[in-house]
């Protein structure tokens, strides 16, 4: 029985940092958003200028987050219901999910 509790708390941390991981991988594709829209908001360059930059790197960085942030969300209900193995599965596609779509 205490091998099994063990196993259960080593579980539930590969969960809890798999989570951890998957909130920074998700909130940097948001981050890119607010950053490329400052970053680049000068007179000197021309909104179609920027509207392309953005449609050609940060939108393929939005649709991997929005993606990876569905499977993060299936993988979060899994954890809450106390089904882990099945989260743990679901966290750690949710981060190659994620790797191969920036590609």
């Amino acid at each position: 029985m205490p091998e099994n509790a063990g196993r259960e708390k080593q579980l539930q941390w590969v969960c809890r940092i798999l989570m951890t991981i998957n909130v920074l991988l998700l909130c940097s594709g948001y981050i890119s958003f607010f950053q490329l829209k400052y970053q680049l908001d000068s007179p000197l360059i021309p909104k179609s200028t920027i509207y392309r930059i953005f449609a050609d790197t940060d939108k393929m960085i939005m649709n991997a987050s929005i993606f990876s942030g569905i499977i993060f969300i299936a993988g979060f209900w899994f954890y809450s219901f106390n089904k882990k193995v099945i989260a743990a599965v679901l966290f750690a596609t949710c981060i190659i999910c994620f790797m191969l779509l920036l590609l």
